[in-house]
């Protein structure tokens, strides 16, 4: 029994080690390319002045109507692609719920349409955003159609009583691979009016 005991704390402690090493590690694929502008009370407002998507079509508006589709943006990053290049990954991932829901992967900042290698499937489209004003409200956990929407309601909440103009679609940023339990980060973005938002928020 005692060395079951030895046996199982010694997991234990692998296990808890390996969380933290990923909870770390993690953050060297965040991409912070972006300009904060302030807050009204916990929503945050920033722009991203501009990067590229690789994306794949969602069947709906779920979390769940992406199953699949992230193996399919793993392969091309890792080589399923024109040149066979293996591209840095980098976080977070995105969420598009819109009635055109997406799920993308943002390419590092160095790569537009015009030099990112073709996909091998065709599922695999590119966009590049810019000058995209965001709120965005954070939140931990694992990501669920519940929280998501509850948090979403939330940020639409500030946005209205504030009157700033917004977009009435709104995207999940996932920060953490699916393995990583502890220090979770999630946020909900909604596109925004950059003038109206200057005029507003606590400049930090």
């Amino acid at each position: 029994m005692k060395i079951l005991g030895y046996i199982l704390s010694f997991l234990l402690f692998g296990f808890i080690a390996w969380q933290f090493y990923s909870a770390y590690s993690n953050k060297k694929f965040e991409n912070k390319e972006h300009q904060f502008l302030g807050s009204i009370s916990y929503v945050n407002f920033k722009i991203y002045n501009q990067y590229t998507l690789a994306s794949v079509k969602m069947k709906g508006k779920s979390l769940n109507d992406a199953n699949g589709k992230f193996s399919l943006l793993a392969n091309y990053i890792f080589g399923g692609n024109s040149d066979k290049k293996q591209i840095p990954m980098t976080s977070p991932v995105i969420y598009n719920m819109s009635n055109h829901a997406t799920f993308s992967f943002i390419m590092p900042y160095n790569y537009k349409v015009s030099n990112l290698p073709l996909p091998n499937s065709q599922e695999i489209s590119f966009k590049t955003e810019k000058n995209q004003c965001i709120a965005t409200i954070e939140f931990s956990g694992f990501a669920s159609n519940k929280n998501c929407k509850e948090n979403y309601l939330k940020l639409l909440e500030v946005l209205n009583i504030n009157n700033i103009s917004h977009s009435n679609d709104y995207m999940i940023a996932v920060y953490n691979p699916p393995y990583q339990i502890i220090n979770r980060k999630n946020e909900i973005w909604i596109e925004v009016n950059k003038d109206e938002v200057i005029k507003k928020v606590d400049i930090k």
